[in-house]
């Protein structure tokens, strides 16, 4: 039987412009012990701020976890 499995632990945190559905900026290599720093508020204000110092900052921001499933026999 077929079945989805992860060729690695490490989980990506992407930072979306809801609007435009653009992707800001990505933070990779995180695991699911450490994946909760980037999720709070304070965290993502810093890190969106810095990133797009200067420039039009986003009315709403998506903070999505990406890990890859793979499918094998």
């Amino acid at each position: 039987m077929a079945r989805y499995i992860k060729e690695t632990p490490r989980i990506t945190v992407k930072f979306i412009d809801a609007d435009t559905e653009q992707t800001i900026l990505e933070v990779p290599d995180r695991n699911h012990t450490n994946i909760g720093d980037i999720m709070t508020a304070y965290y993502g204000d810093r890190i969106v701020q810095d990133k797009l110092k200067g420039k039009k900052l986003p009315r709403k921001i998506l903070v999505l976890t990406v890990s890859e499933l793979i499918l094998v026999d």
